[in-house]
């Protein structure tokens, strides 16, 4: 949106308006990532791969494994960045939380990447 309207007035009045759904938009989203990859893992009978310890040695499962730590890092990055965002609502942000706000969308971002890359990977294993 930034790059659109560049005066900061109406950037200010369109992100106080948006600014809250967007947050909720990204609680459904995570909630349907994290419903879709249960729903896969049980479809490709790995759900209860979890429960055998030699699957952990295998590609596949080393895969799974950091696949979900960078899932629940975007969760928890999503949390905070929605925590400092509803505070802030309204009122102008301190630095440390306009840092705050910008790392944690950065790490979102990011690791939104990396996650479909190894969903790819984990693919060609299947």
């Amino acid at each position: 949106m930034g790059i659109y309207f560049r005066d900061p007035k109406v950037q200010h009045t369109i992100y106080t308006a948006i600014g809250p759904f967007y947050g909720y938009f990204q609680l459904i989203w995570i909630t349907l990532l994290v419903m879709t990859g249960v729903m896969l893992l049980d479809k490709n009978s790995l759900l209860s791969q979890f429960f055998v310890l030699d699957f952990y040695s295998t590609l596949i499962g080393k895969y799974m494994i950091i696949k979900i730590v960078m899932v629940i890092l975007i969760i928890a990055a999503t949390t905070k960045h929605m925590i400092v965002s509803l505070k802030a609502h309204g009122r102008e942000r301190f630095k440390q939380e306009k840092l705050v706000s910008r790392v944690s969308s950065l790490i979102i971002f990011m690791l939104n990447f990396a996650v479909v890359w190894f969903a790819i990977a984990i693919s060609k294993q299947i």
